[in-house]
Formats: structure tokens, sequence, C-alpha cells
């Protein structure tokens, strides 16, 4: 009751049933352009807008200040609304997950899979030994650039590089390898691995502000969002099955492979949750990244 007489204090586009403030995308603005839609948000409601749709409401924060309350209030389990098409899926594949993973699980779930995912991640003196392959990773991504861009120096799609960047970044950081998404020519394994992981984003966007019927009927959101998530799962599976049966991980701190290995030997944690652990960090990591440094 109490949420409920706070959100209604809460400025934000007019709320309707079923939809909630979903229409605004129906017509007003482009899902392609979100950023623009936030900014504008800002700008007609103020610091602090909240958007309603047919799950929990999510409430932006604009503010410096507003934010910093956020992230430095004291909680052991915070709360993230989960996105619902990764619960769905994840739920209904038991065979490959046991838990909706450290993106979309809450309390002690969520805090057991951050303990057994994160703590080298965290770690500067266990980075300091990601610098040397980050730093190839960079030159390669200026080679890429100089490669890419046409003759007026401009480079079309220049997001499209900016993911490769992060997929390879993230992948020698979590899987201790180069994938070779900056190659001028890539496999037909990146390739895949690239169009799954640009498909996830889109189609988790699509879920989240389009109408829900991916709920209730096996609708292109859906299939695109299966297809997409079956192939990454299928690549990083891959990738770990062949490490945990190599029986000689012995690593120091300075390996670029000691996130890794020491993600898979992380004996509270099953092979399900490693797998799709390593899968949520890598996406996620990729969309920061990407997004960071293209804005």
């Amino acid at each position: 009751m109490f949420l409920n007489l706070l959100f209604v204090t809460i400025l934000g586009p007019t709320r309707f049933p079923i939809v909630g403030t979903k229409w605004i995308y129906f017509w007003h603005y482009k899902l392609n352009q979100l950023h623009s839609v936030y900014k504008d948000l800002n700008r007609r409601y103020g610091r602090i807008v909240l958007e309603v749709g047919d799950g929990i409401p999510v409430v932006h924060l604009f503010a410096k200040q507003d934010i910093e309350k956020v992230l430095k209030y004291p909680s052991k389990y915070p709360f993230r609304p989960p996105s619902e098409i990764f619960v769905y899926h994840r739920k209904a594949r038991a065979d490959r997950y046991s838990s909706c993973g450290i993106v979309n699980e809450q309390g002690e779930t969520w805090h057991k899979l951050r303990c057994g995912l994160t703590p080298n991640l965290t770690s500067p003196r266990i980075l300091i030994g990601f610098l040397p392959i980050l730093n190839e990773i960079c030159d390669d991504f200026i080679e890429l650039i100089k490669i890419k861009r046409n003759e007026d120096n401009i480079i079309v799609n220049f997001q499209e590089l900016v993911n490769a960047l992060g997929l390879e970044a993230l992948c020698a950081l979590l899987l201790g390898r180069r994938m070779g998404f900056l190659a001028e020519n890539p496999s037909d394994q990146v390739k895949n691995l690239a169009s799954a992981v640009k498909a996830l984003f889109i189609t988790q966007r699509d879920s989240f502000f389009g109408t829900g019927l991916w709920k209730y009927l096996p609708t292109k959101t859906w299939r695109d969002f299966v297809r997409s998530e079956d192939t990454i799962y299928e690549t990083i599976s891959s990738i770990v099955d062949k490490a945990l049966d190599d029986e000689k991980r012995e690593y120091n701190d300075l390996d670029v492979r000691n996130i890794f290995y020491s993600i898979l030997s992380t004996p509270e944690l099953d092979v399900k949750d490693k797998k799709s652990g390593i899968i949520d960090l890598m996406t996620a990591g990729v969309e920061t990244l990407a997004h960071t440094l293209a804005f």
C-alpha cells in the first residue's frame, strides 16, 4: 500500500491499464534511440521518473546525488528488477541452468553467486596481469578502425566495432583467451557469437518495452531470444567443458587465465552456475563497456 502511494507521487508518462507507460514506445519514441528517450523524460519530468509496464515499476534516477544514495544504501541483498524473458527461459531450461543467473537472481541465491564468481574481478593484483593482453586488444582495435574507415575518415556503424572490442576484452578477461572478434575476417564461430550477443540485447529490450505477448505466444522476440541464448550457451559451454577436462589447470596471479580458472575451481558453485555466470558477466560487461565508450 505504501509503495503504491509512493509511486503515485513520482512523475512520469501517463499510465494506462495493461500497457502502463509502454504506449510511449508505440509511436512517440524509437526503441533503438533509448538514450534520447531518457534525455527527454528527464527534461519533461525532472530528476526522478517512473515507468510502469506489466511487471515491476521502474524508477529512473538522473541526478548524481540520488544515484549515490541508492548505491551507498547499506543492504546485503540489494534488489534489482530481473529481466523477465531471462527468468522465463532459464526456468524452462533446468537441464542447463540451476538458477536465473547473477544478473537476475535475488537474495541469498544472488549473494552466493556473487561471492563465487566475482572475487578475482575486483582484485587489483590479479587485474594487473590482464593489462598486457588488454593493451594488445586496444592496439588491434585501433588497427581495425584504420581498416574500416572510409576515404573521408568516417567509420560507418562504429557501434559494431565497439561491440567487437567489448566482446574481445570480456572474453579475454573471463575466458583467458583471445577469440578474434577484432580480426578483419573473423571465424564463423566468432561471427555467430557476436551476432547472438547483439540479438540478445535487442530481444531483451523488445521484451521489456514491447507488448509482452512473448509470455503467451512464441513471438519473433521470444524465438530470436532463445536462439541467441542457445548460441551463446553452447559456445561458452564447450570452452568450459574443455577446460574442465584439462587436469593441469595451474596458474598464478599474473596469468591471464586466472579469473577463468578461479571460477571453474569454486567448490560452492555447480557447473551450471559457473557456465551461466561466465555468460552473464560477459554479456553484461559487453553492454556496459560498449555503451560507455560509444556515448
